[in-house]
């Protein structure tokens, strides 16, 4: 019997559809041991031994554990796949999936009721509320401004859909010309994102081409009442250069559902800030999309297994040459 490791906790009972999916397919599901750190690349390989597909969260899979595995298939629960070094795992054979196609309107969802959050205060109004305060200070209105999207990939493509219907101006950033451009958006060169946009909105990958693409320089030249929303990697923001330029003035706001460090401990020099924003790396998880997402993880390793093969969900199908179960 083929057998599975669930490392991600939150799918870590058997109420959730993706494990019936998986048992009435043949396989053995395990839960990974919630007392070990997989961060730790010992325990995550002795959390693997004899497991021949993993569903798995942000842990890291390095050349180091990728050689010391004899898994056959890697099924990340999002689309993000920075955390699995592919090219190791495509020298060992081993076949990297994600789950693209679901938790994209989630995602775009979390981006604009960020926006919302930031333009009305709504965290502060409602602490001044509780402290008896009354502060009906009235915040910018979103139609009319301009968002800068960097990267239209599902997730960004959507928060510019959604954007153009609340009346907001909407440029954009692509490496790459969209086969198919969403009403409405322009695309412009990146630095004119900087210079034109309200608020920037980050939707692209972390590679060593945009890692810390927010930085001094790129600060400096957006707008000083600009907001800045990342729900894509945290990567992409030098945070203390985030830090040093709002504490100097720059930038209306800022919110975070992804940070470089995950979870982030006491003492971020960011929670000292107070007008930025934060959620625990949840933007593209609502109650349909995780179902959707762990469902898609179970069907990534059944079709491998039974010889399908879901080449837009394999991260490096074109690289892996006779792959076989």
């Amino acid at each position: 019997m083929p057998t599975v490791l669930v490392t991600a906790h939150l799918f870590h009972t058997t109420d959730w559809p993706y494990y019936e999916i998986l048992r009435q397919s043949g396989f053995d599901v395990h839960f990974a041991d919630r007392t070990k750190s997989l961060n730790k690349a010992d325990q995550l390989v002795e959390a693997l031994r004899g497991m021949d597909a993993v569903v798995c969260s942000t842990e890291a899979y390095t050349p180091s554990v990728l050689r010391r595995i004899k898994t056959r298939v890697i099924s990340r629960i999002g689309v993000g796949y920075d955390s699995i070094d592919v090219a190791a795992a495509t020298e060992n054979d081993i076949a990297v999936c994600r789950t693209t196609g679901a938790g994209y309107q989630a995602a775009a969802e979390h981006a604009i009721g960020m926006i919302f959050a930031l333009y009305r205060d709504v965290v502060k109004r409602n602490e001044e509320v509780r402290a008896g305060l009354w502060n009906r200070t009235p915040g910018p209105r979103l139609a009319g401004k301009t968002l800068g999207v960097v990267g239209l990939g599902m997730i960004g493509t959507e928060t510019a859909r959604m954007a153009v219907a609340l009346g907001m101006r909407v440029i954009a950033y692509n490496r790459s010309t969209p086969s198919e451009l969403p009403s409405g958006v322009e695309l412009v060169p990146l630095e004119e994102i900087w210079k034109q946009s309200d608020v920037v909105s980050l939707h692209t990958a972390c590679t060593p081409q945009t890692e810390r693409m927010i930085n001094a320089q790129t600060l400096a030249q957006m707008k000083d009442d600009a907001l800045l929303i990342n729900t894509a990697r945290g990567g992409l923001i030098d945070e203390p250069d985030l830090a040093a330029a709002m504490k100097g003035g720059k930038l209306r706001g800022a919110a975070l559902d992804v940070l470089q460090q995950e979870p982030a401990g006491e003492g971020h020099p960011l929670f000292a800030i107070e007008n930025i924003y934060f959620s625990p790396h949840m933007a593209g998880l609502d109650q349909q999309s995780i179902v959707d997402m762990s469902n898609l993880a179970a069907r990534n390793i059944i079709d491998l297994y039974e010889g399908r093969w879901p080449a837009e969900r394999v991260v490096n199908a074109s690289n892996l040459r006779d792959w076989k179960w």
